[in-house]
């Protein structure tokens, strides 16, 4: 059986010290293919090795929402220096955050649609992070549009709809695994499958304490979201699948 993570950082610093063996644990668990978030030049470098020797991985680059202290142009310059260099699967996560950095709101709106205006020119789909900003990110996504996977969803099914409208996907994470977790699960029972993505965030968002998630674990929330829709775990398997390579083609 196959199964996708629609959202991991590989390339990330935590997995330094034993990444190869976090790769075979996921490909062992059936997790062949991946999109892998590089917001930083460290996370890019590991990841563009990573994908250059796994052919179900893909890369994604940007500039984060929570990255925004220093917001100069010339990191926009830089990030299409490395969307020529890198050739980029798609760009993400980028997005709005007002949760964790509701100082920087004007320059996260400025850097939100200034990448969406370089997916557009480079033909690219989007992954989108929206944290307590849903109607300022609406708004840009309508102005400015796309395509992509709106990552860990947690809204309500008017919202989700809205954003499918604007032709996102939906991507869900560990959050569903939670006890209290009832709009995301009620979003997964009510959206069509060809709509639905799965993803880890690794090595973030664990549902388990003091645990490092890893690709590994999606398993977990394939069975769940299986459990949500009332199909079987092959069946969603195939369905996300599908949905994975048809965001890329």
């Amino acid at each position: 059986m196959k199964y996708c993570d629609a959202h991991c950082h590989l390339g990330s610093g935590q997995f330094d010290n034993d990444r190869s063996e976090v790769i075979d644990r996921m490909l062992a668990s059936g997790v062949r293919d991946a999109i892998i978030i590089c917001c930083s030049e460290h996370d890019l470098i590991k990841g563009a090795m990573l994908r250059q020797e796994h052919p179900g991985f893909r890369l994604a680059l940007s500039i984060h929402p929570q990255d925004l202290e220093d917001s100069r142009e010339e990191r926009l310059a830089e990030l299409q220096r490395c969307i020529e260099t890198y050739h980029p699967d798609m760009i993400g996560e980028t997005g709005l955050d007002y949760y964790s950095h509701p100082h920087t709101k004007e320059a996260q709106k400025h850097f939100f649609i200034s990448q969406l205006e370089l997916a557009r020119q480079y033909h690219l789909p989007v992954n989108i992070h929206i944290r307590k900003a849903s109607a300022d990110a609406l708004e840009i996504l309508k102005a400015h549009p796309c395509r992509g996977i709106i990552h860990s969803y947690s809204g309500s099914v008017e919202m989700a709809e809205l954003y499918m409208k604007a032709g996102y996907d939906i991507s869900f994470g560990a959050s569903i695994l939670f006890p209290n977790a009832r709009r995301p699960r009620e979003v997964i029972a009510k959206i069509p499958l060809e709509r639905l993505f799965i993803e880890t965030d690794a090595p973030y968002q664990s549902p388990i304490r003091n645990h490092r998630h890893e690709p590994a674990d999606i398993l977990r929330i394939y069975e769940e979201t299986a459990r949500i829709r009332g199909i079987s775990i092959e069946q969603l398997s195939e369905a996300v699948y599908k949905n994975f390579q048809r965001i890329f083609n």
